[in-house]
């Protein structure tokens, strides 16, 4: 269940440990059986997966750049927000904190 889901969000394995901030080689470890070093994740990451799979970690794209690469909605600037909201249409952005 965990390939159909990282796979249905479009995230390789180091998307994913990027994403949830586990080491990368630990999505491939959750998902094979046969993976010499196979083992289920704490519960811990298991909180952290369920938040990314259920919608409220949802990637921005990076707008404006030559690349593909996705960033996190946690991990943006505030800069890097604001360009996406206006790639995406917004006609005015109001930021106060």
């Amino acid at each position: 269940m965990l390939r159909k889901a990282r796979e249905a969000k479009g995230l390789s394995y180091t998307e994913l440990a990027h994403a949830i901030g586990i080491n990368p080689a630990m999505p491939s470890r959750y998902e094979n059986r046969d993976h010499s070093c196979f083992c289920v994740p704490r519960e811990s990451t298991w909180k952290k997966l369920n938040e990314l799979f259920s919608g409220t970690g949802a990637p921005l794209e990076r707008s404006g750049t030559e690349s593909t690469e996705n960033i996190w909605l946690g991990e943006a600037t505030v800069e890097q927000m604001i360009r996406e909201l206006k790639a995406r249409g917004a006609t005015s952005v109001q930021v106060s904190f």
